[in-house]
């Protein structure tokens, strides 16, 4: 199902520029003795491992024993991305992996804006199950980014860290435990580079789109909103409509396993956890009101929409579990087709009648297919 090399939607990338980007633009971390960071290191990855029991133990699934479990920093954060990246490319058929041809000028530019985005997500994730690099996935921890927050925030760093620990124990359990998980989404993000449009795909489309977005910005600006969504109208410039479909079906897949994660979280911290109210008072303060640049940046990135899906996928998640337990909401993870669509996201109790009172099979949209 790989298309072929040279497909508009996957740009070239130069990834030695884009790793010497990455580390040239890393801010360095909070300052910490020797002792100070291997104490946190050996923390961290004492908590994944409680963590990992107290998710097995609220959720009932079992995740694999298999994934490692690496504690690193912002530099070596950013690598394993870039490791990762460039193996999605090589499967999708973009990038030959023993290539040694000339790297192009515009590669070479999009290495360093690789590089650049992956200097500053590094400075902000704390915590990631990275799905791509290998064979069985790894979970992330990024220390210097822990022990700032919890230092900025004032927090009990051994609470905190335990906290953190269970947000990315459950993302590791969603992909692990759930057999068909981490396969159904490598196949929705094939599907939506197989379904590109060359001529949906130029840049003179884009600059097309983008001057009708920018059109419509400014007439809600003199006259209020209006009935068009700006990206919506970008998005349907670039991409074809099964592609439109594949973002729908990853949009809503995210946001469950989002808002999943934070039901977890603080449904462990409950028992777990003896301040858990705070940390996520104090958390929760923290993503709601970034700088100036960072809310640019998190716009650019499309990190608002990352914030919106913890929230929206929270919901429904809490819903699901008062109305009907942990037991009802986990018929989620019986096969691809109970996954909820985005309408059902946010009206959960149609996801409910689909799926818990069985009226109805199949989701629009969903197969069971894989590719």
């Amino acid at each position: 199902m790989a298309p072929p090399a040279g497909n508009p939607m996957l740009p070239s990338v130069d990834w030695q520029t884009a790793a010497s980007c990455s580390r040239a633009f890393s801010r360095g971390g909070p300052r910490m003795s020797p002792e100070g960071a291997l104490d946190v290191v050996t923390d961290l990855h004492r908590h994944a491992r409680t963590a990992i029991d107290l998710v097995t133990d609220y959720t009932g699934l079992v995740p694999a024993s298999t994934v490692s479990v690496d504690v690193v920093d912002r530099v070596r954060w950013s690598r394993i991305n870039i490791a990762g990246f460039r193996r999605l490319l090589i499967e999708l058929g973009a990038e030959d992996a023993g290539a040694n041809a000339p790297v192009s000028a515009a590669a070479k530019l999009t290495g360093v804006q690789t590089g650049a985005v992956l200097a500053f997500l590094s400075s902000r994730v704390l915590g990631q199950f990275e799905t791509f690099s290998t064979d069985t996935g790894r979970l992330l921890f990024v220390a210097p980014n822990i022990v700032e927050v919890e230092r900025r925030l004032r927090l009990p760093s051994r609470e905190f860290r335990l906290w953190i620990a269970v947000h990315e124990a459950a993302h590791l359990t969603q992909f692990t435990a759930v057999p068909w998980m981490r396969e159904h989404f490598h196949h929705l993000i094939h599907t939506f580079f197989d379904a590109a449009e060359p001529d949906r795909s130029t840049a003179s489309g884009l600059a097309r789109a983008v001057r009708r977005a920018l059109a419509t910005a400014r007439e809600e600006e003199q006259h209020g909103p209006q009935e068009e969504v700006p990206g919506a109208d970008v998005m349907s410039a670039v991409t074809s409509p099964e592609q439109r479909e594949a973002i729908s079906q990853i949009q809503a897949l995210m946001t469950l396993l989002e808002g999943h994660a934070e039901s977890v979280m603080d449904g462990v911290g409950r028992t777990a956890i003896n301040h858990v109210a705070l940390l996520r008072r104090r958390f929760d303060r923290r993503r709601a009101n970034p700088t100036t640049l960072q809310r640019f940046l998190r716009q650019l990135l499309g990190l608002d929409a990352k914030m919106r899906q913890y929230a929206a996928g929270r919901r429904f998640v809490d819903h699901v579990v008062t109305e009907h337990g942990v037991t009802g909401f986990n018929r989620v993870w019986e096969r691809p087709e109970h996954l909820p669509t985005e309408t059902e996201i946010d009206h959960p109790e149609q996801w409910i009648a689909r799926v818990l009172q069985g009226q109805g099979l199949t989701a629009p949209g969903l197969g069971a297919g894989h590719g």
